[in-house]
């Protein structure tokens, strides 16, 4: 039985010793600067190999916590019913005035890039999907994004 009391005190004891003394500095919330419902234009290449410029493009940003946003946006390339591509992720943004964010899931990634000037936005967002040998194909892209707060 004290052998059994000697090893709980030493197990306690290890427990307690676990871990840093150093404490982790908070990250700051950015996610309320970046709300709200955005318009304005964007250009776009396809993996098929449509492209364009000027086209109209809309773009929610909601809060999801006070560190993370969702974004959504959509670009309408043409003029069929499904003439159009659309991207949605949960984002922390790093910054209020700019940041760059990456999304994976499985085999493919999103790479959102956006700065902010008072109520304007500029930027992209790239998708990607990686091939047999690990290289990254671009699948399609807006870019030249620039949308404005309604």
């Amino acid at each position: 039985m004290k052998y059994f009391r000697c090893l709980a005190l030493a197990s306690f004891l290890a427990v307690l010793g676990c871990g840093s003394d150093e404490t982790i500095k908070p990250t700051l919330n950015y996610a309320a600067d970046w709300v709200g419902e955005y318009a304005g234009n964007g250009s776009f290449e396809l993996s098929n190999g449509s492209s364009g410029a000027d086209r109209p493009i809309t773009m929610s940003i909601v809060m999801v916590n006070p560190k993370q946003i969702t974004v959504a946006a959509e670009l309408v390339y043409g003029t069929g019913r499904n003439d159009f591509t659309r991207e949605t992720a949960i984002l922390e943004p790093d910054g209020s005035d700019q940041f760059s964010a990456e999304f994976r899931f499985l085999n493919g990634k999103t790479v959102y890039s956006f700065s902010k000037d008072g109520d304007t936005i500029t930027g992209s967002i790239v998708t990607s999907t990686v091939r047999p040998g690990g290289t990254w194909s671009r699948d399609k892209s807006m870019v030249g994004i620039e949308v404005v707060r309604e």
